[in-house]
């Protein structure tokens, strides 16, 4: 029988008493590596740093969910910022592998979303004022150009952007709830391929979707809460939440291992 999100949360909290600090100081270190901004540089190596920066962050996650793994497997003694380097220490490819990925079961929502504006975009056009529209877009006018579209058309476009927006972000949650356990059965299993792990993923969350969406909306007082305190909660949000996830996975795999 599947645990409440009460349950769940309560498991959370309970595998992280004692842990606290070094969860909150490796939330913290991977918030400000995550802020390291390079600004209006573009050479060769700042975009190479960038890009370094990009995939620490990712290993560096990974190296998180490990550390909450152990705290909710009972593993917590020694558990620490060393967890960090989970990732670097266990075929660190196998982790971009899962991020790019994660990268590609988005690119056809994404494709046809942008297809989509551009056709809205290309009726846009045909029915403005040219001139104005190049001297607003050049900065020398700060007046949109009329626009000439009969009414219908006009409406819809509008209905069109509309459901294009809602489509990609109904698409960018299933996706992101399907395959949401891959990084946790990658730490799970050690040596299981990436492919295997989404195929995996899918099993687990085959209707379980809104259970975990369910999950992460519970928490959304918690973040109004952390917004008001100047982004300081989410250093207590974030472990938690953290510790909930794993639960909500060994919860799934326990369920089914025992059907």
């Amino acid at each position: 029988m599947y645990r409440t999100n009460a349950e769940l949360k309560t498991a959370a909290k309970s595998s992280l008493r004692g842990h606290w600090f070094p969860a909150i100081t490796m939330q913290l270190i991977l918030f400000l590596i995550s802020s390291i901004s390079l600004g209006t540089d573009y050479s060769n190596s700042a975009v190479f740093l960038s890009l370094l920066i990009s995939l620490i962050n990712i290993w560096l996650d990974v190296g998180l969910v490990s550390f909450y793994f152990r705290l909710c497997c009972g593993q917590g003694n020694g558990a620490g910022v060393r967890d960090f380097l989970y990732a670097f220490q266990n075929h660190p490819l196998r982790f971009l592998g899962n991020y790019l990925m994660q990268m590609l079961y988005m690119l056809p929502g994404t494709i046809l979303f942008f297809i989509g504006i551009f056709i809205a975009c290309v009726f846009y056009l045909a029915g403005s004022d040219i001139d104005a529209l190049l001297l607003f877009l050049s900065g020398e006018s700060i007046y949109l150009p009329e626009v000439s579209l009969p009414g219908s058309v006009a409406a819809a476009l509008i209905v069109l952007v509309i459901v294009l927006c809602v489509a990609y972000i109904l698409y960018a949650g299933w996706i992101s709830l399907t395959y949401s356990q891959t990084t946790r059965i990658l730490v799970d299993f050690p040596d299981l391929k990436v492919t295997q792990a989404y195929k995996r993923s899918s099993q687990l969350m085959k209707g379980k979707c809104l259970r975990l969406l369910g999950l992460q909306l519970s928490f959304l007082p918690w973040a109004l809460l952390s917004c008001i305190t100047l982004g300081i909660g989410f250093l207590y949000l974030l472990p938690y939440m953290g510790c909930a996830n794993v639960e909500f996975y060994l919860d799934l795999v326990h369920n089914q291992s025992a059907t």
